[in-house]
C-alpha cells in the first residue's frame, strides 16, 4: 500500500509539469537544481518539491532491515522541505563532481552524508 502511494505521488509530481516540457526520464543534478532555483516557475517548483518528496518517501518504503538497511536517518529532522532543498542546493554547489549524475542518486548521497544512520 505504501509503495502504491509513493508511486502515485511520483506520478502526480510528474504530471504537474505537463503544461511545460517535462524533464527527461533521468534528470541530472544540474537540471534538477535549475528547476529548484526557478522560483518564479510554479511548474518547476512543483516538480522540485514533488520529486524530492517522492524520492524520499520511496526510499523509506523500500528499506528492508536485512536486504536494504537504512543509510538515511532524517526522520527526526525539524527542517522544512524547502530548507532541505536549499541545503541540498548548497551541498551540490560544494560537490560539482555530481552535476551530471542522476538527481535521484545525488539527493540520496546528500541525505546519507547529512543524516547518516548510527551503525
Amino acid at each position: 500500500m505504501n509503495k502504491q502511494i509513493a508511486l502515485l505521488c511520483l506520478a502526480l509530481a510528474s504530471a504537474t509539469t505537463s503544461a511545460q516540457q517535462a524533464p527527461a526520464a533521468t534528470t541530472t543534478t544540474e537540471k534538477f537544481i535549475g528547476l529548484c532555483t526557478s522560483t518564479a516557475d510554479v511548474a518547476a517548483q512543483n516538480f522540485c518539491h514533488g520529486y524530492s518528496q517522492g524520492l524520499y518517501e520511496t526510499y523509506l518504503v523500500t528499506r528492508h532491515p536485512q536486504k536494504a538497511p537504512s543509510f538515511v536517518c532524517a526522520q527526526n529532522s525539524t527542517l522544512t522541505r524547502q530548507q532541505h532543498i536549499d541545503n541540498f542546493i548548497k551541498w551540490s554547489a560544494a560537490n560539482p563532481q555530481f552535476k551530471q549524475a542522476p538527481a535521484s542518486d545525488t539527493i540520496l548521497r546528500y541525505l546519507g552524508e547529512t543524516f547518516p544512520c548510527k551503525r
